[in-house]
């Protein structure tokens, strides 16, 4: 079985990855979308769910800390 190696690394800004294969292949990855989402992660979730997480659902996902209303709409 062969074994490849993959290197990776990234722009200075964080905007572009990219990976090489041990075959000579080199693929750029654009993550401007990416770092966009991580930046508003909490607005993007409350648009696409309509709502936050009630107490019992932060409790069972988010357990060990506090309650937050993450998408208040105040």
């Amino acid at each position: 079985m062969a074994v490849s190696r993959l290197a990776r690394t990234s722009a200075p800004d964080g905007t572009t990855l990219a990976t090489g294969a041990g075959d000579g292949t080199v693929i750029l990855w654009d993550l401007t979308g990416l770092n966009d989402l991580l930046d508003h992660a909490v607005e993007r979730a409350c648009s696409l769910t309509g709502r936050g997480l009630d107490r019992e659902e932060w409790a069972r996902f988010i357990p060990g800390l506090p309650y937050q209303d993450t998408c208040s709409t105040t």
